[in-house]
């Protein structure tokens, strides 16, 4: 079994629309003002995903993060990566941007393990703005040869 992306639930089914309808209100709203159009959307970061004879390997980047903004779940083996990134306020009334292109807001990527994965042995490092994530695969029960006895 191969890993599969997740995409949502459908607790949030209805969720996707709200932010299709969000991101077409910002597209709107920034031609009319004049605003970037990336300026403050989430963000998504970049994975990459590969499986070695012993473990799954997951790699995320995530520059400007700190570690302990990142946020590592696994449940009903289903791998969950998340965090925020919220926009300083800050007051500068003798600035005039002329472009804004840091981002802003909440990701969530979620990631289907295979059965085989060993959700108790995930190692993670977080080093240069990337997150590194070992999942152990489980051993694999020896297959037992018996001989039955015809009688």
């Amino acid at each position: 079994m191969g890993l599969i992306v997740r995409r949502g639930t459908s607790d949030d089914f209805f969720k996707t629309f709200r932010e299709m309808q969000r991101d077409i209100d910002s597209v709107f709203n920034n031609f009319l003002t004049g605003k970037n159009p990336q300026a403050g959307t989430c963000m998504m970061p970049s994975a990459d995903v590969y499986e070695t004879d012993n473990e799954y390997v997951f790699e995320f980047e995530l520059p400007g993060f700190k570690k302990e903004d990142v946020k590592v779940k696994v449940e009903d083996n289903v791998l969950t990566i998340s965090s925020e990134v919220k926009e300083e306020k800050k007051e500068e009334k003798d600035k005039s941007y002329h472009i804004i292109e840091r981002r802003y807001g909440a990701f969530k990527r979620q990631f289907s393990l295979p059965e085989n994965a060993d959700v108790a042995k995930i190692d993670a490092k977080f080093e240069n703005g990337v997150l590194e994530l070992k999942v152990q695969k489980k051993e694999e029960e020896k297959k037992r040869a018996i001989d039955v006895q015809i009688q």
